[in-house]
């Protein structure tokens, strides 16, 4: 009896080892894999969507600079009614021998001789000939702007596929943990069910097969616990990456310790000086010199040439004959600054402060960067060494497990003792998963801050671009 009760103890336990590995079988035919998602999340991910359509909204802006080149025509028309008041050059009265009777005048001021409607319209054009540089800085700060919201693009796709990473993990952690707890409540199934014996043997107490019970309620409710968990990593997984949460199934095929090594040799000299926030500040601070520039250009004069063509009802020029007539106008106007009370130099010192303030930003964010990447490193470090311990702790429960499990069928252990023995294994078992987790966040975290997504996101689009009706740019 006691021989088939270690076998079965002995199996349970090879059960639990496989069942919380890291070499798990797909649960699904198609699993998808961490480069997978992340592909799905360039190209599903509304947050990166919509900082897409803002960067494409930005192309207007360079195209609605480039026409200030241009010459600008405008009509212009009207109508006017002056009303019933006549024309009175003389307020005298004057009589007509013979004609006019006795005793009464005709005033002058009685004819009218005013037109009662008048209509105009003519076109109008101005072409800028000399601006002191603004339409020229202008349109390089419209062209700044453009690639400061597509530079933002890549800070947003380098933050998703950090989030994408995380959420990937988190799904594998958590489906790792419902497997691990699947396990731990299969062990305490068991052991009631040897508890019962060996109390109906007379071999142990009933409160110790209640004690055991009480440990099966807390397991299946860590189990109910770790699926719910499961179901919503998911759910955020999905949200991330476009799909429908009972769309993923993962590739449980953990990333290894080689392969974590390797991506870690590969950052070895990065300095995040080419993060889609250095980008976007450098982009910042050469708006800061053009406005700068638009600034100083006050104080030139505005050269521009000036042509129209004008119609008018009645023609002045034509009595007042009621026809349109027109004429036509060519002329350059200047425009010359000269006294302002002092506030083009004040605009001039406010954008010197801007692009000081610029190039601080810059540096600071530079500093800041290295500081993160230093951070990251450690973590990382620390994570790597944390999942060398775990590692080697799981293995030493799995032992005691084993050895407690046997005793307790020779009667030579308690159940509290196996209690403790199973506990620190599902202790040490979920510790190993975090550590495994916590290596490859910490890896991925280093990788953003390194700049590494912001390249992978490029390689991304450089593919996508290679591709016919691709929407990338």
């Amino acid at each position: 009896m006691h021989a088939n009760k270690i076998q079965k103890a002995l199996f349970l336990l090879a059960s639990a080892m496989l069942l919380t590995g890291w070499s798990v079988a797909a649960q699904s035919p198609a699993p998808l894999s961490l480069e997978q998602c992340r592909e799905m999340a360039l190209t599903h991910n509304k947050q990166i969507q919509m900082a897409q359509a803002d960067a494409e909204a930005s192309d207007y802006l360079v195209k609605s600079a480039k026409t200030k080149y241009l010459p600008r025509i405008d009509f212009a028309g009207g109508w006017v009614n002056p009303g019933d008041r006549p024309i009175r050059p003389f307020a005298i009265d004057f009589n007509i021998p013979g004609v006019t009777p006795q005793g009464m005048s005709i005033p002058l001021n009685f004819i009218s001789i005013g037109p009662k409607e008048v209509f105009t319209g003519g076109f109008v054009l101005r072409q800028p000939i000399f601006t002191g540089l603004k339409i020229v800085e202008a349109n390089k700060i419209a062209g700044y702007t453009s690639e400061l919201a597509y530079e933002k693009v890549k800070m947003e796709q380098a933050d998703v596929l950090a989030s994408v990473d995380e959420a990937y993990w988190r799904v594998i952690s958590v489906q790792e943990k419902v497997n691990l707890a699947q396990t731990y409540k299969s062990l305490l199934d068991h052991l009631v069910q040897d508890l019962e014996n060996l109390y109906a043997e007379g071999m142990t107490t009933r409160n110790e097969v209640l004690k055991v019970q009480v440990k099966q309620n807390e397991a299946e409710l860590s189990l109910v616990k770790a699926e719910n968990g499961l179901v919503l990593s998911k759910m955020l997984l999905g949200q991330i990456i476009g799909v429908d949460a009972e769309q993923i199934a993962l590739d449980t095929d953990v990333i290894t310790e080689a392969q974590l090594s390797e991506r870690f040799l590969a950052l070895s000299n990065s300095d995040g000086s080419e993060r889609a926030e250095v980008a976007m500040l450098r982009k910042k601070l050469a708006i800061t010199e053009s406005a700068r520039k638009m600034v100083k250009s006050q104080f030139m004069p505005n050269i521009f040439l000036t042509a129209g063509y004008n119609w008018t009802q009645p023609n002045i020029y034509k009595g007042t004959q009621n026809n349109f007539g027109g004429d036509w106008m060519v002329g350059i106007g200047v425009q010359i600054p000269v006294f302002t009370w002092g506030d083009r130099l004040h605009q001039v010192h406010m954008a010197d402060r801007e692009v000081a303030k610029a190039g601080l930003e810059l540096e600071d964010a530079q500093e800041k960067i290295n500081l993160q990447i230093q951070q990251n490193r450690f973590k990382h470090t620390e994570a790597l060494k944390k999942m060398e311990m775990t590692k080697l702790s799981k293995k030493q429960a799995e032992e005691n497990l084993r050895i407690t499990e046997n005793t307790l069928l020779e009667g030579m252990k308690s159940a509290r003792d196996i209690l403790e023995a199973q506990t620190m294994w599902e202790n040490a078992a979920s510790a190993d998963i975090d550590a495994r987790v916590e290596a490859a966040v910490t890896l991925s975290q280093l990788e953003k801050n390194t700049g590494a997504l912001y390249k992978y996101a490029q390689s991304v689009h450089a593919q996508n671009e290679k591709q016919p009706n691709s929407p990338v740019r």
